[in-house]
């Protein structure tokens, strides 16, 4: 599994994308982790949330995060509890992953700041380099 920070800022995703310092300095509560089996695995969440597929942006020189994905030109759906439900089971269904708290919880969490994050001018998502992982 791989770590998947998907942040919102009024800071230009490159510049949030530079480190965990500027990551922290630009987005500070407005970021979570996801953790996803590929990016494979990404674009099909994005593809469920609405969201058209995102090309990656190769972060070669950096320590911290291998890449980053900018979606500012679309926004996060609102779901109301029905929709979410409906998500969540086509989520499972596809990716073949088992229902338990922590997986109903990162994809909560995300529809949460779905409101915060698309009043915001950057929203990107950034993959972590396994050293960089701080679980």
């Amino acid at each position: 599994m791989q770590s998947y920070i998907f942040a919102s800022s009024n800071v230009a995703s490159a510049s949030a994308s530079l480190s965990l310092e500027a990551l922290d300095a630009a987005a500070r509560d407005e970021l979570f982790a996801v953790r996803l089996a590929s990016d494979d695995e990404l674009e099909l969440l994005m593809g469920l949330l609405g969201i058209a597929p995102l090309s990656s942006i190769s972060l070669q020189f950096n320590t911290e995060f291998l890449a980053l994905f900018d979606y500012s030109d679309q926004f996060l759906p609102q779901l109301n509890q029905d929709e979410f439900d409906a998500f969540y089971e086509q989520w499972l269904r596809l990716t073949h992953r088992e229902s338990n708290m922590d997986e109903y919880g990162q994809l909560l969490f995300l529809q949460g700041r779905a409101a915060r994050w698309n009043k915001l001018a950057s929203r990107f998502i950034l993959r972590e380099a396994p050293m960089a992982l701080t679980e």
